[in-house]
């Protein structure tokens, strides 16, 4: 295994012409904490005054064959895929004339959101689904499935049907009551988008997400991308050893599973700011803005998290995030609200379950604090 500390082979800079003096020696601090942190490898890509000022890969993406983590490298951008999503829902409603506040199950034709006491008392909605209040229970409580395990569809999954490892879907609350983070929620999306579009959901993703952001690189075409191993970093656990089963598959991909780069994160974020600002083929302004707006509560929006430089919920902040976590993957997305200052930090390597709490998180924070410091973000 190649010790993730070696700085002279580890760090494939890939550059971008606007790079900014002393740009190397932040890309240095970032590669020694890299080496602190032990994680094997880290994809970046730096937005300032409005566009990508760099991109690169740190370390390795295969430990055990000297392969580095290039700006081409994939990984698995876990819950930030959940804001692409939200805008492709938003996106479709508004083409099919459908209200954000129409009970969903109007619009499911495969699989209905079963009645219970709380349904009987308040239907669960669009907007309820995006802002997490949806009180859906959670449809992989084992992270997904492994390699060698078979795969279930959607609808074994909504239902609890083997080989589904999951109960049955249900309403657990009010709907509309409370935020609770909701995997749930917008897995019921998914399957939302594809029954009224008739299409399915990494196709109607590639139309209205991916080819008007311009990210050339992202997918959701897990088979494709586990055909060529060489093509995206292996995950490991905190012990440096990959996971084993992984990288994790579900059907359920509206929650997590899309493979990118963070050089196409990044290029999502600043066709959205924009759009803010005026519309463009990703999305017309009053969406993006409504995307924005605090809804199930002051730091919570439709699509993002609100909150500061650092990433750190913050009651009217000026940027937008989002984090993500899943079985040897660990990712960050932020962006200013204007568009001027961002990054997108993404690793392979992650424990299984509450990342934020672990050294691997640490070093993603770290790291988009550094590039805050470096720029000037406010």
């Amino acid at each position: 295994m190649r010790w993730v500390g070696c700085f002279s082979a580890a760090v494939l800079l890939v550059g971008y012409a606007h790079e900014k003096p002393g740009e190397d020696r932040l890309q240095h601090r970032i590669e020694l904490n890299r080496e602190q942190h032990q994680i094997p490898g880290a994809s970046i890509a730096v937005i300032d005054d409005g566009a990508i000022v760099w991109a690169k890969g740190f370390g390795w993406a295969d430990l055990d064959n000297d392969r580095p983590v290039t700006t081409q490298t994939l990984f698995q951008a876990q819950s930030i895929t959940k804001t692409l999503t939200s805008l492709a829902v938003v996106k479709t409603l508004q083409r099919a004339g459908i209200s954000l506040d129409e009970p969903v199950n109007r619009y499911l034709k495969s699989w209905q959101i079963p009645s219970n006491d709380f349904t009987q008392r308040v239907p669960v909605t669009f907007r309820m689904l995006l802002n997490h209040t949806g009180a859906i229970s959670n449809p992989y409580p084992d992270g997904g499935y492994q390699l060698h395990q078979s795969l279930p569809t959607l609808l074994d999954v909504f239902e609890g049907r083997p080989p589904a490892t999951n109960p049955p879907l249900e309403v657990t609350a009010i709907p509309g009551a409370s935020m609770q983070y909701c995997n749930g929620c917008y897995s019921i999306l998914q399957g939302a988008l594809e029954d009224i579009r008739n299409k399915d959901f990494s196709t109607l993703m590639q139309a209205l997400v991916l080819n008007p952001a311009g990210m050339a690189n992202s997918t959701f075409n897990a088979a494709n991308v586990l055909e060529h191993p060489r093509s995206f970093a292996i995950p490991y656990d905190p012990q440096l050893q990959r996971w084993p089963g992984a990288p994790i598959r579900s059907p359920v991909l509206s929650t997590g599973l899309m493979w990118t780069t963070a050089t196409d994160l990044a290029r999502f974020s600043v066709a959205f700011t924009n759009a803010l600002q005026a519309s463009n083929p990703l999305i017309n302004q009053a969406l993006a803005q409504q995307l924005t707006w605090p809804s199930s509560s002051a730091t919570r929006s439709l699509g993002f998290f609100i909150g500061n430089r650092k990433g750190d919920s913050q009651e009217d902040g000026r940027y937008l995030y989002h984090s993500g976590s899943g079985v040897g993957y660990l990712s960050q997305s932020i962006i200013s609200k204007d568009g001027q200052h961002g990054a997108v930090v993404l690793i392979n390597i992650s424990p299984e379950w509450d990342p934020k709490e672990v050294p691997q998180f640490e070093f993603v924070n770290e790291t988009i604090a550094q590039i805050g410091e470096h720029y000037g973000w406010e």
